[in-house]
């Protein structure tokens, strides 16, 4: 295990990307965590670390969080029943999104005696008390530890979510790009479309990576679409027959059986204790904060008014990128718009922001403000300080332009089976660059690895962040 000073001698680091919504690895060429690998690789060149890996962890894409974060559970002791993981090695969780939440989930259930065991491989079983023991660390990236908006928005518009997930299969199935223009209108319900939104082109670049029918007829080019489409499919699937990871977001619970979003405040100080029992679990925090596309006369301290797709004017708010919102896409604005009203209100445990990692943010950080997915306030983790981004919900996991995808050699130029291998998924603005990109990941690594160099050679812009104050009764 680690140190003070860092780890022990002759122990590992894995660190494990954990995804959120979405759940995958990769689906065919784009991966949930776009240029990790490239930066991991050149940090290691530079610094000359301790023994540390690096893993990409393959969760169900819409699932409870509970399904989720079982996977994860048997994926660990999956790693260390083949001794790819040794009992004395130290695993550091970096969750994403909804992943920050399966990783809660995964703390709790290891100390639940109902999972005292964990059996993977036929006959090999792992104590959920040696995975606890290997557990050294865990990153909360954009994590909405007390639900978001756009949740609850999602769960009180059942129709268009399956309208949208329905038109996504059936182009899949098809391989017609043409059935995008209905998936626009199911999307944006008719109020604009999305030409030119990044959105668009990865769905695009899917579709055509997936179907076999295009390019040249070469076996390794056949197979590797097949594998695509198999992935597509299963994927759909997934989302068409479980979407319950959509009732653990919202900010309040519409199950029997509790998100960790949805913990009151005596069971968030319950949890918070087993993450001090020994080993102690170290965090690290990151909040996103998006710019402002929009102004809100609501009082300062509450949220915005509740975006509703029965209204006209909603859509002209959304359409029109111009004055706050202009250089931003409409998939930002309306997730953004989402976020910003509804049943969320200041969490009693929240955290503090305690630094800046880039250019400053809006001040002060209001109810509303969001990273297009998340409020931020949601993501200020109890237990340490945490660090302030302004980036929108995908910047920070590397989908903040536009990056081509490499060609393989003997590849058919004619007929490309993906145009890009990253994209800005939300054209947001300012923009998210490539040096805090670097600087937020290379922190993390140094977190995971080396921890007493974390600890000295943190680069922060002395900010102070002032949270706008709560009005209840102004609400």
């Amino acid at each position: 295990m680690a140190t003070q000073s860092g780890p022990a001698p002759g122990t590992r680091c894995h660190i494990v990307l954990v995804p959120g919504f979405g759940g995958f690895d990769a689906l065919g060429r784009v991966t949930y965590y776009a240029g990790i690998t490239r930066l991991f690789q050149q940090w290691k060149r530079r610094y000359d670390p301790p023994p540390v890996v690096l893993h990409y962890f393959d969760n169900l894409p819409t699932a409870a969080v509970v399904t989720r974060a079982t996977r994860l559970r048997k994926y660990l002791a999956k790693r260390m029943a083949r001794d790819e993981i040794l009992e004395n090695d130290r695993i550091v969780l970096v969750g994403h999104s909804t992943g920050g939440l399966d990783i809660r989930q995964l703390i709790r259930d290891l100390d639940n005696s109902k999972n005292r065991w964990v059996h993977v491989d036929g006959e090999c079983r792992i104590s959920a008390r040696a995975i606890r023991h290997c557990l050294d660390a865990v990153v909360f990236l954009s994590v909405p530890h007390f639900g978001t908006n756009v949740a609850d928005w999602l769960y009180s518009h059942p129709v268009l979510r399956k309208t949208v997930i329905t038109d996504l299969r059936a182009a899949f199935a098809g391989s017609q790009v043409y059935l995008l223009d209905e998936i626009e209108a199911g999307i944006a319900g008719g109020a604009a479309c999305f030409t030119g939104a990044d959105l668009l082109l990865a769905l695009r670049d899917a579709l055509t990576e997936a179907n076999d029918r295009l390019g040249a007829p070469d076996p390794s080019r056949i197979a590797d679409a097949q594998e695509a489409a198999s992935e597509l499919e299963l994927y759909f699937r997934h989302m068409a027959s479980d979407f319950r990871v959509i009732n653990d977001l919202t900010s309040e619970s519409h199950e029997s059986e509790k998100s960790p979003a949805h913990f009151s405040y005596q069971e968030r100080l319950k949890e918070l204790d087993l993450w001090n029992k020994p080993p102690k679990i170290r965090t690290l925090s990151y909040a996103t904060v998006g710019g402002r596309p929009f102004r809100f006369p609501s009082p300062s301290g509450c949220p915005a008014p509740t975006f509703h797709l029965t209204d006209p004017f909603a859509y002209l708010e959304i359409a029109n990128g111009c004055g706050l919102s202009a250089n931003t896409d409409i998939s930002y604005r309306l997730g953004y718009r989402a976020c910003a009203g509804g049943p969320l209100r200041w969490p009693p445990l929240a955290g503090t922001v305690a630094r800046v990692l880039g250019p400053p943010p809006p001040q002060p950080l209001e109810l509303w403000d969001n990273d297009g997915i998340v409020n931020t306030v949601s993501m200020l983790w109890p237990n340490d300080d945490t660090t302030l981004v302004q980036a929108d919900h995908l910047d920070i996991i590397g989908h903040y332009r536009r990056r081509l995808a490499p060609r393989e050699p003997g590849e058919d130029s004619r007929e490309p089976p993906r145009t890009y291998q990253s994209y800005d998924s939300f054209r947001s603005s300012p923009l998210f660059d490539e040096t805090t990109f670097k600087d937020v990941w290379t922190e993390i690594f140094f977190f995971s690895a080396i921890p007493k160099a974390f600890s000295q050679n943190q680069r922060s812009q002395p900010v102070r962040v002032t949270l706008a104050a709560g009005a209840p009764a102004a609400c």
